[in-house]
């Protein structure tokens, strides 16, 4: 089956690895725009229903972030009409096109021309392949996933079923284009200590200073007028998976012991409980682990603002790991900084990463 939709893949769009392919990728443009941008290109019929696909769209790429004191939608998306694709929108870094052979519009027509006829046949066909992605279709450097299915109905279905994983697309494309930013000049010195004291590693931007280090916790952070971001690790053995039931506890503990003034250790960093914490079970890095969003404030309500975190088991060392980012920058949109934070997160490894196979040590 897998070879059978790979055979699909290679065909829509007449596209293939040949020396000619590559020699067409090298004369691209360079895509352009912001890692949260994205062109949609959809039937204008099909995005003005607000009951049906154009609905599911926007609650794919439109809904809130998750955990932000304001609402900021997880992507900027521009609609733009199929018959008004031009080569200047056809350069964006992100792209979707979104097609359903049960609509006769104008703009459908064009959008099936995106497609050879083979494809148009199997999608007919094949009521299980409903989704495509695709790197430097029209500039090199960008993000490309077409959406289609033989019926309106059938799309909308496989998009709310799917919806995660549609994200996730192009949530891992703003975190590499975010890292090749962050890490142009990565702190190595910072990264390594904290490698050599807690056997962990994390690479760590340009700019960012170590401001708490203990024995099984230790505090970053990044500072300037306006904003700052900060990352914590933290780690204890691990001993019980109901831990993964109580991951705002679990903060609380973390943060009131580690995170605290030292003038006045009765102000902490907590929870705010105007919205619950929100957690979700993911694969982070081969890993078994919980990624929670949520609102911290300091425990005299000075400051506040979003935190991400990811709860991770190690069980080859039996070790459980928190490490979370938060921001506070007050007056401004935090996306961005939550996303950069995200970015630096997802290089973590634990001890287990590190430690070769065989190896007991």
């Amino acid at each position: 089956m897998h070879k059978y939709i790979l055979l699909f893949l290679a065909i829509a769009f007449g596209c293939s690895e040949s020396a000619r392919e590559k020699n067409r990728k090298d004369l691209l443009p360079t895509a352009r725009g912001e890692a949260d941008e994205i062109i949609l290109v959809v039937d204008s019929t099909q995005w003005a229903d607000t009951l049906g696909l154009g609905e599911e769209l926007r609650k794919t790429f439109m809904a809130p972030m998750l955990g932000l004191p304001q609402d900021e939608s997880l992507f900027n998306v521009s609609k733009v009409n199929p018959r008004r694709l031009n080569s200047v929108l056809k350069s964006a870094k992100n792209m979707v096109f979104v097609m359903t052979l049960d609509s006769k519009t104008a703009d459908s027509r064009v959008l099936q021309k995106f497609f050879t006829d083979q494809s148009l046949n199997q999608i007919k066909r094949d009521t299980s392949i409903f989704m495509r992605t695709q790197r430097d279709v029209f500039a090199k450097g960008q993000t490309v996933l077409f959406l289609f299915s033989a019926t309106e109905d059938q799309l909308e279905k496989k998009i709310s079923y799917n919806r995660s994983q549609i994200r996730e697309f192009f949530e891992a494309s703003a975190r590499e284009t975010i890292k090749d930013k962050l890490f142009n000049s990565p702190k190595k010195q910072l990264s390594q200590r904290i490698k050599e004291t807690h056997n962990v590693e994390l690479t760590i931007p340009y700019g960012w200073e170590k401001a708490r280090d203990l024995k099984n916790f230790v505090w970053m952070r990044k500072m300037d007028a306006q904003t700052e971001q900060s990352i914590f690790i933290y780690y204890e053995p691990y001993t019980d998976r109901g831990i993964f039931n109580e991951i705002g506890e679990f903060r609380d503990k973390i943060t009131q012991r580690n995170l605290y003034d030292g003038e006045n250790p009765d102000v902490h960093i907590k929870r705010q409980d105007i919205i619950p914490v929100f957690t979700e079970r993911v694969n982070f890095n081969e890993h078994f682990a919980v990624e929670a969003r949520g609102l911290w404030k300091i425990s005299d309500n000075s400051r506040g603002g979003p935190f991400v975190s990811y709860t991770i088991v190690d069980e080859e060392e039996g070790l459980v790991y928190y490490i979370e980012g938060y921001v506070d920058s007050p007056g401004t949109r935090k996306k961005n900084l939550v996303r950069e934070l995200e970015a630096i997160l997802s290089t973590f490894k634990t001890k287990g990463d590190l430690t070769p196979q065989g190896d007991a040590s």
